[in-house]
């Protein structure tokens, strides 16, 4: 019997090893590459930089990257706290009477029916009323990521809590006396760790990688660019340039990466948590 694994097992890892290659080695060549000329790329893509050169990030900086990446971070930042404050709540609510309140099973089936609506469907008919209701900005960005978000989310916290967190948790906090506020904030969220960790960074990649919504929603404004939107118009501007382009690339991959690596574990385990139960 174990003769007979072994084959299957070795693919399995010639496809781990051959994925692990397809993504990592591109990424290499992009960090390689902003640290190289225009004409050592053209001459070499896959030569390493001789000389290394920072003059790519000099001439980033000096064209207003830090604008760009900030604004980035307050668009993410923003609407990640805004995901992890309204959400769980919501969905601490709905896990614990949707059971007992038809009303909650209808509002829980409405929210999550956004996971099947496709984005194309609403893309112009939000624009349109972003910019009538004055909301075509940063705080509108947010306003929209929060919306967006809720379906999956929702739908993830919904199932962690119906099988991670039992309810007698609640019904002995009650005895002790605690209100429904002090049980949610004080032993419901705290429990929901790892699915925070994993709705964090998950909703995290999304926002700071995100390109069409700010695209839609920001482009009037060059001020109010996020690190994509200002990507794309870079490249475009320095299409004959490589070097900066590469840089601003390893710019936006190196901020989210060490999120990442950041909640690794927590994600692994909030994944595997609601199975497990």
């Amino acid at each position: 019997m174990q003769s007979k694994r072994e084959p299957g097992n070795f693919w399995k890892y010639v496809l781990l090893i051959s994925g692990g290659i397809l993504i990592l080695v591109p990424i290499l060549y992009s960090f390689l590459s902003s640290f190289k000329t225009t004409k050592q790329i053209m001459a070499n893509f896959f030569a390493f930089p001789n000389p290394w050169t920072w003059a790519n990030y000099q001439r980033l900086f000096a064209d207003g990257i830090g604008g760009y990446f900030w604004n980035s971070i307050v668009i993410s930042v923003g609407s990640v706290i805004a995901v992890m404050l309204f959400v769980p709540m919501a969905a601490y609510s709905i896990a614990r009477n949707m059971s007992k309140k038809r009303a909650f099973n209808i509002m829980y089936s409405l929210l999550i029916l956004g996971i099947f609506v496709p984005f194309q469907v609403i893309m112009i008919p939000i624009t349109v009323l972003m910019n009538r209701i004055g909301l075509a900005n940063m705080w509108g960005l947010i306003i929209l990521y929060l919306t967006y978000a809720i379906p999956q989310t929702l739908f993830l916290y919904v199932g962690y809590i119906k099988l991670s967190i039992p309810e007698s948790l609640d019904e002995a906090a009650e005895i002790d006396g605690a209100s429904r506020w002090t049980t949610y904030f004080k032993i419901a969220f705290p429990l929901m760790k790892p699915m925070h960790a994993t709705t964090l960074i998950v909703n995290a990649m999304w926002f700071w990688n995100d390109f069409m919504l700010p695209l839609l929603i920001l482009n009037k404004d060059n001020h109010m660019w996020t690190l994509p939107l200002f990507q794309y118009n870079y490249t475009g501007q320095y299409f004959n340039d490589y070097g900066p382009s590469f840089a601003s690339y390893v710019v936006g991959i190196i901020t989210i990466t060490i999120v990442y690596l950041i909640f690794q574990k927590n994600i692994i385990a909030g994944m595997s948590n609601g199975a497990v139960k």
